[in-house]
């Protein structure tokens, strides 16, 4: 029984390490966009702005059409019954030549409606890679700290037995042995949180990736980042060039300005072309001696059709008016936008700054507990210090770990930031 036990654990730590697969930053993000529910449909969206976008679905294109008539008449009288029966195929051209430019306007609008909709799957991207570095990080981050957590916790049992071999030697008392065997269970206790925590963070990954909640990654990018130097005025720069959001703000700006123009062209006149022909079959039969009577016809027409609204009761003149107004509307809404993303540039970048110079701390500080954690490792083993005090080195050294941690993922956020906002965020990570 107890082999078999044994090939089953075997097997079962075999399977588990088999299930899982390497996944690096780089791999997430190709998955991310592919997977991702929304850019799926925003995808769609962008094929039929796509689609929209032809010269067919202005005026600008003539329609022709074909149309069939067929009557059947039936006359009765003292004389002599018959039927009439009339076919007319008619086949019509209609073009509308002139209507003041708004088949041009038209075509313009469909191409910044694509562009737009080109403009939406960009920011959609922007933002999921952005999600996918956050949460592909953040497992790093809880992976790192579950590592902190067990050396601690290994670090904790060590006292512990140590206290216990030392209290069979007369050297510890029983508040000492209560007191480590305390430490020991309350860090074992935080190394199962921090193992939820872990899982948790891979789960959330999975959902942004849209795959299976329970799927295993073997993580193969590390949790760290080149503190790249940046000049404000170059981020401004990007800032108004390749902000995906301000880029669409321009477009739809353009868009009312179009909308204004149609408005105008109302006042225009507009001229048709018609042109056609048609044939026409006409048919008496008879039911006694009168011979059957058949006639057919055809006939070719043009035409041309000026029309022009003089007056409409002012509807025109409030359309341009409304459409103005929402044009003034979009400028003022711009400036606020250029303005508020200015704001968030120069606090992300102050953010970022701050960050650089905390995470230089935080790896001093990192080293020089660990350093003080070695030294008292040794100096409790020959008995130089007392266990109340290295515990205390242990907490300093588990905290400067974790701050150094959470400092380089705190780093990589704000430097996101800053490629997001800046439009750099698709270029860095294609």
């Amino acid at each position: 029984m107890k082999n078999l036990i044994i090939i089953f654990l075997i097997t079962f730590c075999f399977t588990s390490v088999k299930a899982q697969k390497k996944l690096s930053l780089s791999d997430a993000i190709s998955i991310g966009l592919e997977n991702n529910y929304g850019l799926k449909v925003q995808k769609n969206s962008e094929k039929i702005a796509k689609i929209n976008n032809t010269w067919g679905n202005t005026s600008f294109v003539p329609t022709l059409s074909f149309n069939t008539s067929i009557r059947e008449n039936f006359n009765y009288n003292d004389k002599e019954n018959y039927r009439t029966q009339t076919i007319v195929p008619d086949l019509s051209l209609n073009w509308l030549v002139f209507n003041g430019f708004s088949a041009k306007i038209n075509k313009k609008r469909f191409e910044e409606l694509e562009q737009k909709s080109q403009g939406n799957t960009a920011i959609l991207v922007e933002n999921t890679i952005q999600d996918i570095i956050m949460a592909y990080n953040n497992c790093l981050l809880q992976k790192e700290m579950l590592s902190v957590f067990k050396k601690l916790a290994d670090l904790s049992e060590d006292r512990y037995n140590r206290t216990l071999e030392s209290k069979k030697l007369g050297a510890s008392t029983t508040y000492e042995i209560t007191k480590a065997k305390t430490s020991w269970l309350e860090d074992q206790s935080n190394y199962l949180q921090q193992k939820t925590t872990f899982t948790n963070a891979v789960r959330t990954l999975n959902f942004i990736l849209a795959i299976d909640d329970n799927q295993q990654w073997e993580l193969s990018t590390n949790l760290e980042t080149n503190a790249a130097t940046y000049k404000i005025e170059d981020l401004e720069h990007k800032l108004m060039v390749a902000n995906a959001t301000l880029k669409n703000q321009y477009l739809y700006q353009s868009l009312l300005a179009k909308e204004t123009k149609l408005a105008e062209n109302s006042y225009s006149p507009s001229i048709s072309l018609n042109a056609g022909i048609r044939n026409s079959d006409l048919g008496n039969y008879y039911t006694k001696n009168t011979p059957d009577f058949t006639q057919n016809s055809s006939d070719t027409y043009v035409g041309l059709t000026f029309s022009w609204n003089i007056f409409n009761g002012g509807t025109r003149k409030r359309s341009v008016e409304i459409a103005k107004i929402n044009e003034e509307s979009a400028d003022v809404q711009t400036s606020q936008m250029e303005h508020s993303l200015k704001n968030q540039l120069l606090q992300t970048f102050s953010k970022y700054e701050v960050q650089k110079s905390l995470l230089e701390l935080a790896i001093e500080r990192e080293s020089s507990a660990k350093l003080n954690l070695k030294l008292s490792e040794e100096k409790f083993k020959n008995g130089s210090i007392n266990s109340f005090n290295y515990r205390d080195v242990q907490i300093s050294y588990i905290n400067a770990a974790i701050y150094k941690l959470q400092a380089t993922f705190n780093l990589i956020n704000s430097n996101t930031d800053l490629l997001r906002i800046t439009g750099g965020i698709i270029s860095e990570y294609e």
